[in-house]
């Protein structure tokens, strides 16, 4: 009865309009969210400030790309000698948030504190303000983070009568591609086009080099390289030979569109019919939980979601294949990490990116497809072996204590 009712719905013009019409109801929304803006008033604090924006200081938001732009806030505020504040844009730390965070105090917006070492929350910001002073500086992370920045600038500039100061632009991938053709791309490119002078730290000359083949430009522009996880570091130097199983360690982000999730699955659906031994092969994923995906013949994966640094390098330890995709000129972290201890890892090219000059075990293929990747991995597992001797290369990625050398330049 039911199956007929929805067969004489779907040749109703009547019921097909209105449904139509409620579907575009409940979807319309004219607002870009992440411009929300963050108005300011004056503050009486006199000293220097670096101002760091950044979405969240959550436990759960804290990635590579948070992680490494609050290890470079640090050490450009000791560099600079000034007081510090990061402001929050899109989420509110818990106090548990807070313990990673010891050496600084929670501020409410209503507050116009002196006090040095603050964390102001602001993504609930309807009619309120930020108070913003004479000499206060910022740096940005996200691309909506540069447009906030941007806007306070210009405000200050106003409102004490001075030239515009310069900011940081902190910039870990190319963001308008986090998007379709869209609004958002347009605002997002917006930001690496503004008129103010923005001093751009780059994660990765691959990544500065892509921005300047597509001619944009800076007031100032540097350059790091990742390195390592101490804790990382720490855990492989003790390793002499790795124990390898038949296992395979994929990147798993299903939220991350650019991790390409869904072409990772694709592949190994193909890859499980034509891997003789498939039986004897276990699939891990990691970085973001989600349910288990059958892959047929018997196969599945098994979602570990994001790991302690101790379990993600025992894990990486034993495990012999990885798959880690980034559909941007960012190379990003894990197929570094993987393939440091011992992975023979799958990426992608992309643009100028072509990540197979950093060490032997990493294959970057130009061409992605499911059969590609299958290929490559059913390639990689004819040569299994179990003892694989650690030897380390990438000395700098290992070792590298200086990851921003050029920060004695910066002067703002």
């Amino acid at each position: 009865m039911l199956s007929k009712i929805k067969r004489i719905a779907k040749k109703s013009k009547l019921v097909q309009k209105v449904w139509k019409d409620v579907n575009v109801k409940v979807s319309f929304n004219p607002n870009i969210c992440e411009i929300t803006p963050i108005n300011a008033r004056k503050s009486e604090v006199k000293e220097k400030r670096l101002n760091l924006l950044v979405p969240s200081i959550n436990q759960e938001h804290i990635f590579g790309g948070i992680s490494t732009a609050l290890k470079f806030y640090e050490q450009l505020a000791d560099e600079l000698g000034c007081k510090r504040r990061i402001i929050t844009t899109d989420a509110s730390p818990s106090s548990e948030d807070m313990k990673r965070f010891n050496k600084y105090t929670l501020v409410s917006c209503s507050e116009d504190s002196g006090v040095d070492y603050q964390v102001v929350p602001f993504n609930d910001r309807y009619n309120k303000t930020v108070p913003i002073g004479k000499n206060d500086v910022f740096m940005s992370t996200a691309w909506w983070t540069a447009y906030a920045a941007h806007n306070l600038i210009r405000w200050q500039s106003n409102e004490f009568n001075q030239e515009v100061k310069k900011s940081i632009y902190f910039i870990q991938d190319f963001e308008p591609g986090f998007y379709a053709w869209s609004s958002n791309y347009a605002l997002a490119d917006s930001t690496y086009r503004s008129e103010l002078p923005q001093i751009a730290v780059f994660n990765t000359r691959l990544l500065m080099d892509y921005f300047k083949l597509n001619e944009y430009t800076f007031h100032e522009e540097y350059c790091f390289e990742p390195t390592l996880n101490e804790e990382l570091k720490n855990r492989l130097l003790q390793i002499n030979e790795f124990n390898k199983k038949k296992q395979i360690l994929i990147y798993g982000r299903p939220s991350v569109q650019r991790n390409a999730f869904e072409l990772i699955i694709e592949s190994l659906k193909v890859w499980v019919w034509q891997q003789p031994d498939v039986r004897e092969w276990t699939i891990y994923s990691v970085g973001e939980k989600h349910p288990d995906v059958d892959l047929g013949n018997g196969v599945k994966v098994e979602s570990l979601g994001k790991l302690t640094l101790d379990g993600y390098s025992s894990l990486m330890a034993e495990s012999y294949a990885g798959i880690s995709l980034m559909i941007s000129p960012h190379p990003s972290y894990p197929p570094l990490e993987m393939s440091t201890f011992g992975i023979k890892v799958i990426t992608n090219n992309y643009g100028n990116k072509d990540m197979s000059y950093f060490n032997d075990n990493i294959n970057s293929l130009h061409q992605l497809s499911p059969i590609s990747i299958s290929n490559k991995l059913l390639e990689m597992n004819k040569e299994f072996q179990v003892n694989i001797k650690n030897n380390p290369r990438n000395e700098s990625y290992i070792n590298n204590k200086e990851m921003f050398r050029f920060i004695n330049h910066i002067n703002i």
